[in-house]
C-alpha cells in the first residue's frame, strides 16, 4: 500500500532546504533506461520509490525516450530505500502498485542501478531444451509420422525439465512461442503460459485428445480447425525460431512481451534435444540519480 498521508505530510514538514530546488523542499530525480520498450494495451509504467517499506508513487509514463525526471520531496527522496519500475493498466485509477514490477534498485548513496533481475528472479543459471515430438497423436509412443508438428520443453529420454529458470516473481509467468512464416509474415504462435517448468501448462487448444500431455510445458500443433489465420497445421517446425517470454501475469495482448530469456531453434526430431541460448539483450537495463 501507499505511504499513509500522515507520513506524507510529515516529510514535507520536515523537509529541508539543503541541496533542493532552490530551497523549494524539492527534489529531481533522474531516470535513465536502455532497452525499454513500448506497452501495448493501452498499459503504463509508473516509477516509484519506497519510504519506509511504502510506495510512493513518482508519477506514469508511455513513451519510452530517456532521460526522464521527477519532481518530489526532498526530505521524501533522501529516505528512499529502493526504486521500482512498474507495468500499471492503462485508465487504472487504483493508487496502489501493482505486482508487475520489471526493473528495480536499492539506492547507494544518492543513485540506483536498476535490473530485470532484482525486480523478477535471477537468470544467471538460465538454460533451455526441447524435442521436437507429438504426443497425444502418438500411438503407444510411435510417431504417427508427424513429430515435427510438436515442441515439449523436456527430456523424453529421461523425463525431466528442458528448462532451467528462476520462479518469478508475482505479476509475471512464462510463456513458451513458436514464430511461424506466412505470406503476410510472421505469427507468433503460443504454446502455452506457465510458472513451473514441470507440469503442464495452460494451454492445448491446438493438441490431439488421443493422449494425455507430457508434464511439462509445451503444445502439439495438430487442430487445424483453430489454427491461426495464415497457418496450417500440422506444420514443420524445423527451422524455426522458438523462444520464452516473461509476461505480465495480466496482459491481454496476443503479441509475445519484449522480455525473452531463452531462444533457440528447431532442427532436430525426437530424440534428440535442441538447445536455446540465454538472451540478455532483450533486458532492459537502468539507474536512477537524485541530483
Amino acid at each position: 500500500m501507499k505511504i499513509s498521508l500522515l507520513a506524507i505530510l510529515t516529510i514535507l514538514t520536515l523537509a529541508s532546504c539543503s541541496g533542493d530546488d532552490e530551497g523549494s523542499g524539492v527534489t529531481t530525480l533522474t531516470l535513465d533506461v536502455i532497452g525499454l520498450q513500448k506497452l501495448s494495451s493501452n498499459a503504463e509504467y509508473e516509477a516509484w520509490i519506497t519510504v519506509a517499506g511504502s510506495p510512493v508513487s513518482l508519477g506514469r509514463f508511455t513513451d519510452v525516450n530517456f532521460p526522464k525526471e521527477f519532481r518530489t520531496s526532498s526530505q521524501m527522496l533522501n529516505a528512499a530505500d529502493n526504486f521500482m519500475l512498474s507495468i500499471e493498466p492503462g485508465n487504472d485509477n487504483s493508487t496502489a502498485i501493482s505486482n508487475s514490477v520489471i526493473l528495480k534498485g536499492n539506492f547507494m548513496g544518492n543513485s540506483a542501478t536498476l535490473s530485470v533481475e532484482q525486480a523478477i528472479g535471477n537468470f544467471s543459471n538460465a538454460s533451455g531444451k526441447f524435442v521436437l515430438k507429438t504426443p497425444t497423436d502418438n500411438a503407444n509412443g510411435v510417431d504417427n509420422g508427424n513429430d515435427e508438428s510438436g515442441i515439449y520443453f523436456y527430456d523424453p529420454n529421461t523425463a525431466t525439465p528442458g528448462l532451467r529458470l528462476p520462479d518469478l516473481s508475482a505479476g509475471w509467468v512464462y510463456q513458451g512461442w513458436v514464430i511461424l512464416p506466412t505470406a503476410k509474415g510472421d505469427v507468433y504462435v503460443s504454446t502455452g503460459t506457465f510458472t513451473s517448468s514441470t507440469g503442464t501448462d495452460d494451454f492445448a487448444p491446438y493438441s490431439s485428445q488421443k493422449n494425455p500431455a507430457p508434464a511439462f510445458p509445451g503444445e502439439d500443433f495438430l487442430n487445424n480447425t483453430v489454427a491461426p489465420a495464415g497457418v496450417t497445421f500440422p506444420t514443420d517446425l524445423r527451422g524455426k525460431n522458438v523462444f520464452i517470454s516473461i509476461e505480465p501475469a495480466n496482459d491481454t495482448s496476443a503479441e509475445p512481451f519484449f522480455l525473452r530469456p531463452l531462444n533457440g531453434t528447431a532442427n532436430d526430431l525426437s530424440p534428440v534435444l535442441n538447445s536455446m541460448n540465454f538472451n540478455s539483450a532483450s533486458f532492459p537495463i537502468g539507474s536512477v540519480a537524485i541530483n
